[in-house]
């Protein structure tokens, strides 16, 4: 097998980084915005870690994990089970949010909303 080869076959399993040298950092505090009767919040880590935080009406649920970043993708993994049918907990397990300037966008099945940071 070619140098080459080696390598890249090496590279496809480095696990994914939370961000390039030349991306802004994702780390801090979020806040939702433009999602109808709905607020949350969203903490990145730098060590990849979140919690976070969403309230509809009258539920509510609260999320600890992981996160990551492919390409313009940030991932969120929760390890929070929903304690409840009313805990909205579950709404972070594998939570996908699009990069985009000033905004982790979001589509809930009723439209685009933001993750702005605060």
């Amino acid at each position: 097998m070619e140098l080459k080869a080696v390598f890249f076959a090496a590279l496809m399993w480095l696990p994914t980084t939370q961000a390039s040298a030349d991306t802004p950092s994702l780390d801090g505090h979020y806040y939702l915005i433009g999602a109808m009767e709905m607020g949350a919040e969203l903490l990145l880590r730098k060590d990849g870690t979140f919690d976070a935080g969403v309230s509809y009406g009258s539920a509510d649920g609260f999320a600890k994990g992981n996160w990551q970043v492919d390409k313009d993708i940030l991932t969120l993994k929760s390890a929070t089970k929903p304690a409840s049918d009313n805990d909205l907990s579950a709404l972070f397990e594998d939570l996908q949010l699009t990069i985009e300037p000033n905004c982790l966008a979001v589509d809930f099945g009723n439209g685009k909303a933001c993750f702005r940071r605060q």
